[in-house]
């Protein structure tokens, strides 16, 4: 499936109430895990376990559900237990890490390599090198007081390298149990 395909197949995909109920379901539930199951390391760094939700949303309903559930998860955090300055920045994040899972996971065989590949795109380009990134934005905007870019990025890489089996111990099982259980009782 081309990627225009995935985004059109995806989006209409909205128009159903079955997938509007789930995927908010699912974005209660990435909410949910964002404020109990998140382990804060120091002032800019946290384990989140919030991304578990967001690629099942993109699995099961594609890359625009994901999307949205990845911006509306971040406003929504932020509303609930804001721990700075909102910063449209890790909205963007989130958007794009939708996306990515949407793009990689929906209408296609779910396989290890494909699940590496995208949490490897969303754990060093995205939570690494962009949220670093978007930090050092809001150090700029002065809505930081300290940080650099070049003294962040290793700490942020390291964290994000040390997680990464970990993530993907997580998330491929549970993607072979939406895929065998819950999958077929949505499409029937």
């Amino acid at each position: 499936m081309s990627i225009g395909e995935c985004f059109r197949t995806s989006a209409r995909g909205l128009k159903k109430t079955r997938v509007l109920v789930t995927a908010a379901l699912l974005l209660a539930v990435q909410v949910a895990l964002g404020l109990v199951a998140s382990i804060p390391i120091g002032s800019t760094i946290r384990i989140s376990f919030g991304y578990l939700a967001l690629a099942v949303t993109g699995y099961l309903f594609g890359p625009v559900p994901a999307m949205l559930n990845g911006a509306l998860s971040d406003i929504l955090l932020t509303l609930l237990k804001p721990s700075g300055a909102y910063f449209i920045g890790f909205t963007v994040t989130g958007l794009l890490q939708g996306m990515i899972y949407g793009l990689f996971l929906f209408k296609t065989d779910l396989t290890l390599p494909r699940v590496l590949i995208a949490k490897v795109l969303i754990n060093f380009l995205l939570n690494g090198l962009l949220n670093t990134f978007w930090l050092q934005c809001m150090v700029w905007l002065g809505l930081m007081a300290e940080g650099t870019f070049w003294v962040s990025l290793p700490w942020r890489l390291l964290k994000n390298l040390a997680q990464y089996p970990i993530d993907i111990l997580l998330l491929w099982p549970l993607l072979l149990y939406v895929r065998k259980r819950i999958e077929p009782k949505l499409r029937s």
